[in-house]
């Protein structure tokens, strides 16, 4: 402050400085004023600032939280509960639910609250445990019988047998069971050598002892046989059964089984100390040397045999002779047929009283047959019919199925099967009924020629009317056909009978 310049301006207890007395002071303390105004409104924005700020942090700070619906689930039982816990196992220690050792709680107690949050627990239980007869308690929460195994490290083998509260199932069946299991019973399955008279076999099974295994197996016990070990003990993983038997045979004689025991020797020697005996054509088997093996069958198969005799009809014959006095297309039987008989001879052999063969022996005719003779008109008479097309005289009226066709209908071949062109008045037929180049007339077609044939139909009771394109007209209907005198010389008395069309084959009628 000794060098300042503006010491000479100072007084000792001042602070401000102060200027020359020369120097003019109203402008200097207008100034001031304007400088004072400006820090005091600048102190004003920074204070409402600062209390804003502060109020902001507050409300940062101290959130208002609203409460979480938190639905329990405890053993099947609802209970739902509005909380504030940030946390699953918050909540329940502030809801007081303990969770034991052995349950199950549905969601991680580390797991944050989330509205409508949904928390299952399931209780642990006791569940009784069975495995080959020795017992134990399990503590699960699990329910189904597949869970609460797996839990115990337990697995179970294709063919073990299992109890579930009683109710025998398979193992295969166990993780589709949908029932809750309080008792679990499983009986592993084994398996077991079996060396019959030196033959050996080996099955599985989930018998308890070696009689039991036997017989699940279908292997019969006598008296006589030894067993090792013996039938009362316990089936284990390491059994072996050994049996020694006596010589079993089965006799099927009669439709009956017969089991015995022999002492050996020949098939022949066997029967006749059962006291079986042959009798005619009765058949062994296998042959009566062959050597008795144990559990051998021996078949003894009963032979009769018997000849009968059957009768059948031997059908007449029908023949057919020309009558001139007899009009065209009648027939009169001059001789009624009969049947004859044939007896036929039958030997018949049984085996065990069931019938195996039937073969013929020999016939003879009993009664010889009578054929029927048929007398049919050849006499030629004209008939007169009044038509819509005026009167006509016809020598044969037939009763036929009437079809149409033109040339389109057959690729645009318009040439008969007599060389004709296919045009109205050109009919088809076939020509064993109706000859080529008869006169013929059709109601509502007209008078024409049977000109063209046709396919093989099921009745030969047909015709086919011809059309040139541009007129054709559709037929698919019975009608009468009028063959026009005079007869030709080439008249087929003998007509076969009428039959009707069994089925049709025309594009009306498809």
């Amino acid at each position: 402050m000794m060098n300042n310049p503006m010491n000479k301006f100072l007084i000792p207890d001042d602070t401000q400085p102060r200027l020359p007395a020369t120097q003019p002071l109203a402008p200097i303390r207008k100034q001031s004023r304007w400088v004072w105004l400006v820090l005091m409104f600048s102190s004003a924005i920074t204070l409402f600032a600062t209390l804003g700020w502060a109020l902001n942090l507050r409300e940062v700070r101290v959130p208002q939280v609203a409460p979480a619906l938190v639905v329990v689930v405890d053993d099947g039982k609802r209970t739902d509960y509005q909380t504030v816990a940030s946390t699953i196992g918050e909540f329940l220690a502030q809801a007081g639910i303990t969770i034991g050792t052995d349950d199950k709680l549905s969601e991680n107690p580390t797991t944050s609250i989330r509205e409508a949050t949904i928390l299952t627990i399931v209780r642990a239980r006791d569940v009784l445990l069975m495995l080959d007869g020795k017992s134990q308690t399990l503590r699960t929460a699990y329910q189904m019988p597949f869970d609460i195994l797996k839990e115990a490290s337990i697995t179970l083998n294709e063919n073990d047998l299992v109890w579930l509260d009683g109710v025998q199932t398979k193992a295969s069946e166990v993780l589709l069971w949908t029932i809750p299991s309080q008792q679990i019973e499983i009986r592993r399955a084994v398996e077991v050598v079996v060396i019959d008279n030196g033959q050996e076999t080996s099955f599985i099974s989930t018998s308890p002892t070696v009689g039991e295994a036997l017989l699940e197996a279908n292997i019969t016990l006598y008296l006589t046989d030894i067993v090792r070990p013996a039938i009362g003990e316990p089936l284990t993983t390491a059994t072996r059964i050994i049996i020694t038997r006596a010589q079993p045979i089965f006799i099927e004689l009669d439709g009956k089984r017969i089991e015995t025991r022999v002492q050996g020797g020949t098939v022949s020697d066997a029967l006749s100390e059962a006291g079986v005996a042959l009798i005619g054509l009765d058949k062994i088997f296998p042959d009566e040397s062959s050597l008795v093996t144990s559990g051998m069958t021996i078949d003894v198969i009963r032979v009769t045999e018997e000849t009968l005799w059957e009768d059948a009809p031997l059908p007449y014959e029908s023949t057919y002779q020309a009558d001139p006095n007899l009009p065209l297309d009648t027939r009169q039987v001059s001789q009624a047929g009969q049947n004859g008989i044939l007896r036929q001879y039958v030997r018949v052999r049984y085996e065990d009283g069931q019938e195996v063969t039937r073969e013929p022996a020999n016939q003879e005719i009993i009664q010889a047959p009578v054929a029927q003779v048929v007398s049919y008109g050849t006499q030629i008479v004209l008939y007169t019919a009044d038509t819509p097309d005026g009167t006509i005289t016809y020598w044969r009226k037939l009763r036929v199925f009437a079809t149409s066709y033109h040339p389109a209908e057959l690729g645009g071949d318009n040439i008969t099967a007599i060389g004709e062109v296919v045009r109205r008045g050109i009919i088809g037929a076939d020509p064993k009924i109706i000859p080529y180049r008869t006169s013929v007339y059709v109601a509502g077609y007209g008078t024409g020629i049977i000109a063209d044939t046709g396919g093989p139909r099921s009745s030969p009771y047909w015709i086919d009317l011809g059309y040139e394109d541009e007129e054709y007209v559709p037929w698919a209907r019975y009608v009468d056909l009028y063959l026009i005198a005079p007869a030709p010389a080439n008249v087929n008395y003998l007509l076969p009978e009428w039959t009707p069309l069994r089925a049709i084959n025309h594009p009306l009628l498809r």
